[in-house]
């Protein structure tokens, strides 16, 4: 609006006194449910503190007058909580550390950093709206979670911004960087399977495990499935739980390409995944509708165990790295060596065990100039195709025979259109 870029200013105590009022308002509802004292933190306070922010960037031949105006505001609040935890024995320094956010927000405002001071008052609000149900979700958490988050957050957070971001090698082939954040990619989803599977229940059913389970590995639930469809006689529901992981896997490849793939290899390998996945589950959902309710019991008291059993392991995330390296050398070597015979041997061989990693090798190579998209696109179905049937191999060698007759056929139409695009690159 014309009036707003002619006063600026306006916008921003307008802005400003919204991102105040709607933290204030909260506030205001929780001391009115609350039976205890009042904090001095209220609608009006909220607003004023973060009017205050944005009126003192108002002066541009005062650029100190913001540090003047937050010393102000740590003197109030010292005395507030001296009031406070003296006088009326409050325990707790929230609402202090809450007015000082809501300067800072207020600031942001003042130099037109909308976007940051919403980001900031978003985070804000839902610190206080659920506080409780922070303090309840701590109870259920255990020492090794924290570990495990801790973990993550040192690999990710800390290891990461150090590594080198050019590659190291005399073959230019490793770049830790890229390797070092795949990894990080792989253990985030695992880690945050581990938890969606804890509070929505792994013994819920073992379609949930099966989707959950598959977002870090296909490979490892379908052997998990088939060791125990031997124990448990529900063989339609574990079909059904064995394609889900299948359609996951499908799916969360086609994310990968979609997401990082360049344009000319997306359409070529989306092809057989589009098509596979639907076959996956329109079989899952036939098992589904078979599966009796009588034996849901059964599900209940013998579920099947996630393959997620601890939220991070440093193991298989330095194992999944060491993969990655080995793949990304051998698809270069290999096609040095024996030219694109080599680079389907290795995609075959890799997509036995785990597909996520030549997916992301190849795909990689390609961008690096050091892989022909059409090579790429041929390595990518082809491991598709063996990472699907590889499936019913294992099946067999666990002798999981019933099982591998109820999933032949979604199993083979998938690996079946891959066959035919592969033919047609």
């Amino acid at each position: 609006m014309e009036i707003f870029k002619q006063n600026p200013e306006i916008l921003r105590i307008l802005i400003a006194t919204l991102l105040g009022a709607f933290l204030g308002l909260r506030r205001e509802m929780a001391a009115l449910d609350s039976k205890k004292d009042r904090s001095f933190m209220g609608f009006r306070t909220m607003v004023l503190i973060c009017l205050s922010g944005a009126v003192s960037t108002f002066f541009p031949l005062m650029p100190w007058l913001p540090a003047v105006f937050f010393l102000g505001l740590i003197v109030f609040l010292g005395i507030a909580y001296y009031n406070g935890a003296v006088n009326m024995h409050r325990i707790g320094i929230t609402s202090e550390f809450s007015a000082i956010v809501m300067f800072w927000i207020g600031v942001l405002c003042g130099y037109d950093q909308y976007l940051i001071a919403v980001i900031v008052t978003v985070l804000l609000g839902s610190l206080n709206a659920f506080k409780s149900d922070l303090q309840e979700f701590t109870k259920t958490l255990t020492i090794s979670e924290w570990k495990g988050a801790l973990q993550l957050l040192i690999l990710s957070g800390i290891l990461l911004p150090f590594l080198p971001q050019t590659a190291v090698d005399p073959w230019e082939v490793l770049v830790p960087y890229n390797v070092w954040l795949l990894v990080m990619l792989i253990s985030g989803i695992g880690f945050t399977g581990y938890f969606l599977v804890k509070y929505f229940g792994a013994r819920g059913g073992i379609p949930l495990t099966a989707l959950l389970g598959a977002t870090v590995s296909s490979t490892a639930v379908t052997t998990s499935i088939a060791s125990q469809s031997k124990k448990l006689k529900i063989l339609n529901m574990f079909s059904c739980g064995l394609l889900i992981a299948l359609a996951t896997m499908q799916f969360k490849i086609a994310a990968i390409i979609w997401a990082l793939a360049e344009p000319d290899m997306k359409s070529v390998a989306l092809i057989p995944l589009a098509m596979g996945c639907a076959s996956s589950i329109m079989g899952a959902l036939f098992w589904f509708k078979s599966f009796k309710s009588k034996d849901e019991s059964r599900i209940a008291e013998k579920g099947i165990q996630s393959q997620l059993n601890q939220p991070f392991e440093l193991k298989p995330a330095l194992f999944f790295g060491v993969v990655f390296i080995l793949v990304l050398a051998a698809i270069t070597f290999a096609q040095k060596m024996f030219g694109d015979t080599g680079v389907y041997g290795a995609a075959i061989l890799s997509a036995t065990v785990d597909i996520d990693a030549i997916v992301l090798s190849t795909i990689e190579s390609a961008k690096l100039g050091d892989l022909d998209n059409n090579i790429a696109n041929k390595a990518i179905v082809m491991s598709i195709i063996v990472n699907t049937l590889v499936k019913l191999v294992y099946l067999f060698f666990f002798k999981a025979y019933d099982l591998l007759k109820r999933v032949l056929i979604p199993v083979i139409i998938s690996a079946g259109v891959g066959i035919m695009v592969l033919f047609l690159i």
